[in-house]
């Protein structure tokens, strides 16, 4: 009777896990996964960690329909459905740390965030597609939001190749009778080495006397966070520190830079957060918060080697800016009755750039931003529920924004679940795009989608579906020559995502994934470059004994479409594969996860981003590393 009640309790927690998906990244409320507008990926730390991603950005890669990629001098990449390439503005989806966004008004992104290890995540939330009408800029193609690990206690040590490793840990402590906890996270890691380079730019125009190339890019990195997290009594506050390191990569101009390990950008931010959740009534509450974040960045690429153009050394260019934000906001939730949930979001924000990169650059850029929106979730009937949002922005210096969303969720019954859905999104310029417009003033891009998805469900197994078109009008891209920012032509996307996640056994499962997008411009119907069709995911768990999972990764990755400027062939397509082995108890002590990175040490490239001309094109693209192991071990206590 012991061992068929230890059984049955393994087998409902693998259930339960099937089903444990709550968030609240759609509604600002929480719902089921299965039950909110559109779709959300809920990825598990511990389980990113076993299917060998290392942080954000790979882990970001297991999201139907969402790939990476890389700017020249080491900017992380993302791109969702398709969009998301155009070197440095390439901030087209909303990325949060435990709900505070860490976009930069600058260039929209957040490198940081996507380079935090694995170890210190609990879990990662994504909705693909527009989140503006609840969040506001950049949820233009998605909304990531990383929650960092709070309530365990442990440390952490991981290592790899190169010498690359770091240290990490989580202390909790909370006192029941004064209702306190507090949590402290946080990592520091190293990294040294690259990808083997044979030719760069400077081959293309018969130089290479001077390349630095054959040799590897400058990938060298370090990185360190702290988040702190004390909450008393509905009153929380929160500080979140991230400081990114790294090194040139494949130089500002294609021109390799030279193997020395050097670490020519960093990045810092710093956040701090105090809210409160204020209980009215049984039927209202309220969510107020006070926001301030700060951006650093400082870089001292390599630009040219020495000799080339009589030059006696090799040539860096130094750029640093610092920029700050300053918000206030709160959530009013009404339930009227048993059908009505309405929510009230305001919102007071003030961007600045502290100090410009250059000393031509207009003084004392800044921006002001009102916000406000309305949102209803109607229970129709029993089966039906109704989600009306709209949202309004007012920007200081380029006008205001209306964000829509209009969705239906029907549970036909226990096992089928329809879903529509209607949502429109924007995207601001940044301080950057302003500072270099090519053509004329940069203007907001705009993104309207519609969406049908379906979720089958069964005891051990579940799959969705969705199927969308976008319409993108005047997205934001780097003009060709690299001579400043555009708004290129209107864009259409239209696409299917699937996933299956199937439970064998309490020891075993399966999860696969796949995702074709057709996105093309409409003016000639080209292909949308740097994108590919398809991509897919698949993954088998085995846990072959009580206290030990392995894991096999595949990954597959289509044609990459070359920029215009570019007469070269499609990147071709590649399949990567990682394995892993994980030690991890059900009871506190030692624990740990050992894994093999592109298993098969296939070759593979990520596509060229020059945007200035064939003559700066990298010959081979961005090559990355081959087979690499790595590790990481603990302790709970």
């Amino acid at each position: 009777m012991a061992a068929e009640s230890v059984e049955e309790e393994g087998e409902l927690r693998d259930l339960l896990s099937l089903l444990d998906n709550e968030t609240d990244l759609a509604t600002r409320s929480g719902m089921n996964a299965d039950f909110i507008p559109g779709m959300a990926s809920i990825l598990d730390g511990d389980e990113l960690l076993l299917r060998g991603a290392r942080t954000v950005w790979e882990a970001l890669s297991l999201v139907p329909g969402v790939a990476q990629g890389l700017e020249m001098t080491g900017e992380r990449q993302v791109l969702s459905r398709g969009v998301g390439y155009s070197g440095y503005t390439s901030g087209n989806i909303k990325l949060m740390l435990d709900g505070v966004s860490l976009n930069s008004t600058m260039q929209a992104n957040a490198n940081a965030l996507l380079n935090l290890p694995i170890e210190q995540v609990e879990r990662i939330e994504v909705i693909r597609g527009p989140g503006a009408s609840v969040h506001g800029e950049y949820a233009y193609a998605g909304v990531v939001n990383v929650i960092s690990r709070k309530q365990e206690r442990q440390i952490h040590v991981q290592a790899g190749e190169s010498g690359s490793g770091g240290v990490g840990g989580v202390w909790y402590w909370e006192d029941l009778e004064r209702d306190l906890n507090l949590s402290i996270n946080f990592v520091g890691v190293e990294g040294k080495g690259g990808a083997w380079v044979d030719r760069d730019a400077l081959y293309n125009i018969g130089l290479e006397s001077y390349s630095n190339a054959p040799g590897r890019s400058d990938e060298a990195s370090r990185f360190r966070s702290l988040f702190v997290n004390m909450e008393w009594a509905g009153t929380l506050a929160s500080l979140q520190i991230l400081n990114d390191e790294y090194g040139d990569y494949y130089g500002a101009h294609h021109y390799l830079p030279s193997d020395d390990d050097r670490l020519a950008t960093e990045q810092r931010f710093i956040t701090g957060r105090i809210s409160h959740e204020l209980i009215v009534s049984e039927t209202l509450r309220a969510s107020l918060r006070a926001e301030t974040w700060r951006h650093e960045r400082s870089s001292d690429l390599f630009l040219m080697p020495a000799g080339f153009m009589g030059m006696r050394s090799a040539l860096y260019v130094e750029q640093d800016y610092d920029e700050a934000r300053y918000q206030v906001g709160a959530d009013v939730h009404w339930d009227p009755n048993d059908r009505h949930h309405v929510l009230l979001g305001l919102e007071a924000a003030r961007a600045e750039l502290l100090d410009p990169p250059a000393d031509d650059w207009e003084n004392n850029r800044h921006r002001r931003i009102l916000s406000a929106l309305v949102q209803d979730q109607f229970r129709a009937t029993d089966r039906i529920d109704l989600t009306a949002t709209v949202r309004v922005d007012d920007y200081s210096d380029v006008g205001s924004f209306v964000s829509p969303r209009l969705a239906g969720v029907w549970r036909f019954d226990s096992h089928n679940i329809f879903k529509l859905q209607y949502a429109r999104a924007f995207r601001p310029p940044t301080f950057h795009d302003l500072e270099y417009p090519a053509e004329g003033p940069v203007k907001p891009s705009m993104v309207s989608t519609y969406e049908l998805g379906y979720v089958y469900k069964q005891p051990r197994w579940e799959a969705r579906f969705i199927v969308y078109q976008s319409e993108l009008d005047r997205p934001v891209t780097i003009a060709l020559g690299g001579i400043g920012f555009v708004n290129s032509a209107d864009t259409r996307l239209r696409g299917i995502e699937m996933e299956y996640e199937y439970r064998v056994g309490p020891d075993l499962k399966l999860e696969a994934s796949a995702s074709y997008v057709d996105a093309r411009r409409l003016d000639d119907d080209e292909a949308l470059e740097g994108g590919t069709d398809v991509l897919a995911n698949l993954a088998l768990l085995w846990r072959p004994f009580t206290d030990w999972t392995t894991a096999a990764q595949l990954r597959y990755v289509g044609e990459r479409v070359r920029a215009d400027y570019d007469p070269r062939d499609p990147l071709p397509g590649y399949t990567l594969v990682d394995l892993s082995l994980q030690y991890r108890p059900s009871i506190n002590g030692f624990f740990g996860t050992l894994g093999v990175k592109n298993l098969t040490d296939v070759d593979y490239a990520y596509p060229d981003q020059s945007f200035v001309g064939v003559r700066h094109l990298m010959p081979d693209d961005y090559p990355r590393p081959g087979r690499t192991w790595w590790m990481s071990v603990g302790y709970n206590f």
